[in-house]
């Protein structure tokens, strides 16, 4: 007789959890696809700095990028690596080879690593970037957590109100106003009355007209119209709108220090910011400056006629830095003081919008409590009670 029984593989428990189904390689596939369009500021820097890592240890650039390829566990990154592996192998520069990527990476990347191509210190300018948008990155989520407590609070309290007008007041009001007549009602009460009927039955108008506001809000902003004046906007607020000028400020500085600082001209420096910073105002600037220096021209005259987002003590340094040959100082400096001033406004910024919504929340309750219980008072006194 044949033996039926089946192979020992076939009880190894290891290998038949590790085979991968049809199923799995599909979903495995589009995961990978996903993750590879998605190549973040996170992943930029982890790109980098394995870059960093490796050729600091002596692996040749074209090795140090098929390792990257074969063995990084990011779907992005390997994606990323295996493109410029492809262009480093035909004997191109690493800065073509990024250019080559716009998806993944901006053109200030590739013109600073070109800048520092031939001078052999390729590891410590890519080192600079690494640490560049990990700080970009770190001040940035301050900023976006800085603003998220503040409108979350916000949020909540309007949604806790409407609940309040939409929900509870209705029923305390039917409940009571059937043992009062109508003009026997206080006039507070009439008023928190009259805004609860008008919630309940107009909600969906309600509803309607905040989509079509929001909708209408982001279509607006999109313009270039609409950028501008949103970011006029901010700034101009009492708290916000020092938070928002330290943050670009210095977001604009440390560009400028890296740029400058890997020998780039201004012109070139400065058509770089143009495309990097998406900002209306700064634009505007930036075209200024663009225009003067193709003159020959300094710096100093057409970043000081724009101080809604350049401090004149920060034009100021740049004249007396311009003058000595040394702008890199000057941007190091202005970072130094904007930081400091930005960490301290992020940390008073959450404490010192709380009592304004704790106030607004409290005078809500306070008016619904005199409401209620003057509607009270007035059903006890018609009942002689």
């Amino acid at each position: 007789m044949t033996d039926k029984t089946p192979k020992a593989e076939w009880y190894d428990l290891d290998k038949i959890m590790t085979r991968k189904t049809f199923v799995d390689k599909i979903i495995e596939y589009f995961l990978d696809s996903a993750d590879k369009t998605t190549f973040s500021w996170k992943d930029k820097i982890l790109f980098y700095k394995e870059l960093v890592y490796m050729m600091k240890g002596g692996v040749p650039l074209l090795e140090t990028m098929k390792t990257i390829q074969t063995t990084s566990e990011n779907a992005a990154v390997k994606n990323v690596a295996r493109v410029i592996y492809g262009y480093l192998d035909k004997g191109k520069e690493l800065s073509y080879a990024i250019s080559r990527l716009p998806e993944y990476f901006d053109e200030w990347d590739a013109a600073i690593i070109k800048t520092w191509e031939t001078s052999g210190n390729l590891p410590d300018v890519l080192q600079s970037l690494a640490e560049e948008y990990a700080y970009l990155s770190e001040i940035k989520q301050k900023y976006i957590w800085a603003m998220i407590y503040p409108v979350s609070l916000i949020v909540i309290s309007i949604v806790a109100v409407i609940y309040l007008f939409g929900f509870v007041l209705p029923g305390i009001f039917d409940s009571l106003s059937s043992s009062i007549a109508v003009e026997d009602m206080p006039a507070i009460t009439m008023m928190l009355k009259n805004f609860s009927d008008f919630t309940v039955s107009y909600w969906k108008l309600i509803l309607l007209f905040w989509v079509l506001a929001i909708l209408l809000w982001i279509t607006y902003s999109a313009t270039e119209k609409g950028k501008r004046q949103m970011y006029r906007s901010l700034i101009n607020m009492p708290i916000v709108g020092n938070m928002t000028k330290s943050y670009y400020l210095i977001k604009w500085a440390r560009y400028m220090k890296l740029m400058i600082g890997s020998w780039m001209d201004y012109v070139d420096t400065f058509r770089l910011l143009r495309d990097i910073l998406k900002i209306p105002l700064y634009q505007s600037m930036i075209e200024r400056v663009l225009a003067d220096i193709t003159l020959g021209k300094s710096l100093y005259e057409p970043i000081s006629e724009h101080p809604d987002i350049i401090p004149s003590n920060v034009a100021v340094l740049i004249k007396v830095w311009e003058e000595t040959a040394n702008v890199e100082n000057a941007m190091q400096n202005v970072i130094d003081i904007y930081q400091e001033e930005l960490d301290n406004s992020i940390k008073n910024f959450s404490k010192a919008i709380e009592p304004f919504i704790l106030i607004f929340v409290w005078w809500i309750v306070l008016m619904i409590a005199i409401g209620v219980f003057s509607l009270i008072f007035a059903v006890m006194d018609s009942a002689g009670i």
